[in-house]
């Protein structure tokens, strides 16, 4: 299939027609938090936009179906960046994995247990977004989950985790420097 510059040209036209409403469109979604720039998503919907063109697919309603491209673009970006976080998470977990194996299994029970009661000692704020990010959550994912900024979550993290510590730390559990 030859290109047609006159497609190259109703492209162009489309694309400076419709920045504005897909800049909107992506921006409405945050990519930023997951560390997308606009940009990018604006690119690939243009590589789509252009693939439609090239088809020469009977588009009526431009609006509409842009606003379905730019969507799909964003969705496509939050796939990817949830299958890099799912290989991540995976790596994590087979390494914490590799230096439980030699624990007893009540140990750990009732090392779990007792973590569990100095989670409740901290004061709510800190305890919800503890408990989270020790279930492997994400501070990105606590963040939207709370729709807090991701400083705010982040300082909540950390000044309950230096808590947390000091609570097992009274309690005479104290960190393998090791680990």
């Amino acid at each position: 299939m030859s290109w047609d510059p006159s497609k190259e040209k109703e492209l162009e036209r489309l694309y400076e027609q419709f920045a504005g409403f897909m800049t909107a469109q992506i921006r409405k979604y945050r990519v930023g938090k997951i560390g997308v720039e606009v940009d990018d998503v604006l690119q690939e919907t243009r590589i789509k936009l252009w693939k439609a063109l090239r088809s020469e697919k009977n588009i009526h309603y431009y609006a509409s179906y842009i606003k379905k491209i730019v969507n799909t673009s964003v969705i496509d970006f939050f796939r990817k960046y949830k299958r890099e976080e799912g290989v991540y998470l995976h790596e994590k977990s087979l390494r914490i994995a590799e230096f439980t194996r030699g624990y007893d299994a009540d140990c750990q029970m009732d090392l779990k247990d007792f973590v569990g009661l100095a989670v409740e000692r901290l004061i709510p704020s800190r305890r919800d977004i503890v408990r989270l990010y020790l279930l492997n959550m994400t501070i990105v994912e606590i963040a939207l989950h709370f729709h807090y900024s991701l400083s705010k979550t982040r300082n909540l993290l950390y000044r309950g985790l230096k808590d947390l510590r000091k609570i097992l730390v009274e309690k005479r559990i104290d960190d393998d420097p090791q680990l």
